[in-house]
C-alpha cells in the first residue's frame, strides 16, 4: 500500500474518529439537556404543590380549586399527591386512567427514573396515536415528599410521557448520523487530495532521481524548501549523486586511459609478431606459438575496444550516427556473414521469417548488437544445432528473435546474464574466447535505440534472445 493511501487512511480515521466523539457528545449533551430540563419541570410542579401546603387546615391549597379543572390543567402530567399516611388526596386526570409502578421516596431523597408502560395500557384518546406503534411508552418519574418546615407533610408521584422529546432526539440521531456521514466521506476526500498534495514534492523528487540515476548523473533535484524535512532529504540525494558522478567519472576516466595506454603497446606487439612469421630463420615451432600470441592479442584488442566502447555510457548518443535503416534487410546480411561461422560446426541457421521493419538506427551498431547475438547462439549451440532468426511486428515495434536449441541458460543465471564480465560458464567461454561483456554491449546499443532485449531460456532446451525496437513513423 503507498505510502499516500496509508497517510490518507490514518488522517480520515482519526478525524473520522474525533468527529464520532462530538457527534456522540452532542447528542448526550443535548439528550441530558432536555431530561434535565423535563425534570425541572416536573420539580416546579411538586414545589407548587409544596408550597401551597397550609397547616391551619392540613391540606394542599393548590389542589383544593375544582378538581375538573384541576387535572385538565395537569392532564399531561401523571400526578398522585398523598397525605403523611400514604393515603392518596389527589390523582391527576391521567394518573386516574393509567396506573405507572412509581416508587415513593423514602428518607427525604429524590428519586428519578424512567418508568415504561404498554401502549395497550394507556387510552389512546389521551395520549399521541403514534405511540400505539411502539413496543412501550416510557415516562419519567419524580418522586419525593413534602415538607412544611422540615416537618414531612405527603408524598408526590409525578411523570410525564417522553415521546416528544423520544421523537426529538431520534430526529437528532438520524441527522448527526447522516451529516456525520457525509463529513466523514469530505474528511476521506479530503485527506486524499491534501495527502497528495502534500506527498507531491516528494513524487517531483521520485521522477527527478529515476531521471537522474539513468546514466544522467550530472542533473539534480531542484530543492523547494530547505528548511523542512523534504528539502534536507533533496541535499542529500543531491550530495550522494554529486559522490557517484565523481566515483563513476572516476572509473570512467581510469577505464579508458588504461584502455588507450594498453592499445599502442599491443598493437606494436602485434605488429612485431607478424612480421616474425615472414621471417625464415624463425623455426616453425615458434611460429605456431607465436600466431598463438597474436590470436591472444587480438582477442585482448578486442576486449580493449569493448572497455572503451562501454566507457562511453553517458556520451553514447552522441557518438551513434542515427539514420533511417530496414532492419530485415540489415539481419539478413549479418545472418550472411555469420553463416560459414556456423557451417563449420555443421549448424543450420535458419532465417524463419523477416517482415519489412523501419526503424531509425545506427546500421554498424544495431550489426554489432545482432553479430553478437547470433554468434553467442552458434558458440554454445552444440556442433548440428539449429538457430532460428526471425522478425516480426508487435504493438508498432520490430520484435527480432534468435532462437537455438543449445543446452539453455540455468534460471538463477536469467537475472545476471546482460551483467558486465558475467559468464554462465566461465570455463567454457574462456575457451570460446567470450570476456562476458558482448551481452553487455549488446543491451547497451538497444538502449540507445529507445530498444528492449531479454532472454528467455531453459535448461535443455535452448534459449531465445529477442530485442524490441520502435518503428519509425
Amino acid at each position: 500500500m503507498k505510502i499516500r493511501l496509508r497517510l490518507a487512511l490514518w488522517y480520515s480515521g482519526v478525524t473520522s474518529l474525533i468527529l464520532l466523539l462530538f457527534l456522540l457528545g452532542t447528542y448526550l449533551g443535548m439528550r441530558h439537556l432536555l431530561f434535565a430540563a423535563l425534570d425541572k419541570e416536573l420539580d416546579f410542579v411538586i414545589e407548587s404543590i409544596e408550597q401551597s401546603y397550609d397547616p391551619e387546615t392540613g391540606i394542599f391549597e393548590g389542589l383544593k380549586h375544582n378538581p375538573v379543572n384541576l387535572s385538565q390543567h395537569l392532564k399531561k402530567f401523571y400526578l398522585v399527591v398523598r397525605d403523611t399516611s400514604e393515603t392518596p388526596v389527589f390523582y391527576s386526570l391521567l394518573a386516574q386512567q393509567i396506573a405507572l409502578d412509581i416508587p415513593l421516596a423514602r428518607n427525604g431523597e429524590r428519586v428519578s427514573s424512567f418508568v415504561h408502560l404498554a401502549p395497550e395500557k394507556i387510552p389512546s384518546l389521551r395520549l399521541n396515536g403514534k405511540l400505539k406503534h411502539k413496543a412501550y411508552v416510557s415516562f419519567r418519574s419524580v418522586s419525593r415528599q413534602l415538607y412544611y418546615r422540615e416537618k414531612r407533610v405527603g408524598w408526590a408521584t409525578i411523570a410525564l410521557p417522553v415521546a416528544d422529546v423520544e421523537d426529538s432526539l431520534e430526529h437528532l440521531f438520524l441527522l448527526l448520523a447522516v451529516g456525520g456521514l457525509i463529513v466523514a466521506a469530505l474528511i476521506g476526500v479530503g485527506s486524499f487530495f491534501l495527502t497528495r498534495q502534500a506527498l507531491s514534492p516528494v513524487r517531483n523528487i521520485i521522477r527527478k532521481a529515476r531521471q537522474v540515476s539513468h546514466s544522467h548523473l550530472d542533473e539534480r533535484i531542484e530543492i523547494q524548501n530547505p528548511a523542512d524535512e523534504l528539502g534536507q532529504l533533496t541535499m542529500v540525494l543531491n550530495d550522494l549523486f554529486e559522490r557517484l558522478q565523481k566515483a563513476f567519472g572516476t572509473q570512467k576516466q581510469f577505464l579508458a586511459d588504461a584502455a588507450h595506454e594498453l592499445k599502442t603497446p599491443l598493437s606494436i606487439l602485434r605488429s612485431h609478431w607478424e612480421s616474425e612469421i615472414d621471417n625464415p630463420a624463425v623455426p616453425h615451432a615458434l611460429k605456431e606459438k607465436i600466431v598463438q600470441d597474436i590470436e591472444n592479442i587480438t582477442r585482448l584488442s578486442r576486449l580493449i575496444n569493448s572497455l572503451l566502447f562501454l566507457s562511453q555510457t553517458e556520451q553514447i548518443n552522441s557518438n551513434f550516427e542515427f539514420e533511417i535503416l530496414e532492419l530485415g534487410g540489415l539481419i539478413q546480411e549479418v545472418a550472411a556473414d555469420i553463416r560459414m561461422l556456423t557451417e563449420a560446426k555443421s549448424q543450420q541457421l535458419q532465417v524463419v521469417e523477416l517482415v519489412p521493419a523501419t526503424i531509425r538506427g545506427d546500421r554498424s551498431r544495431l550489426y554489432q548488437l545482432f553479430f553478437n547475438l547470433i554468434d553467442n547462439a552458434a558458440k554454445y549451440t552444440p556442433e548440428g544445432g539449429k538457430i532460428w532468426i526471425s522478425l516480426r511486428l508487435e504493438n508498432n515495434r520490430a520484435l527480432a528473435e534468435v532462437r537455438d536449441n543449445g543446452p539453455g541458460i540455468p534460471a538463477a543465471d536469467l537475472p545476471h546474464i546482460f551483467q558486465r564480465f558475467y559468464r554462465v560458464n566461465k570455463d567454457r567461454a574462456r575457451k570460446s574466447g567470450g570476456s562476458g561483456l558482448g551481452l553487455a554491449i549488446c543491451r547497451l546499443i538497444a538502449e540507445a535505440h529507445s530498444g528492449i532485449i531479454d532472454v528467455e531460456s531453459e535448461v535443455g532446451k535452448g534459449s531465445v534472445f529477442w530485442v524490441s525496437l520502435p518503428l519509425q513513423v
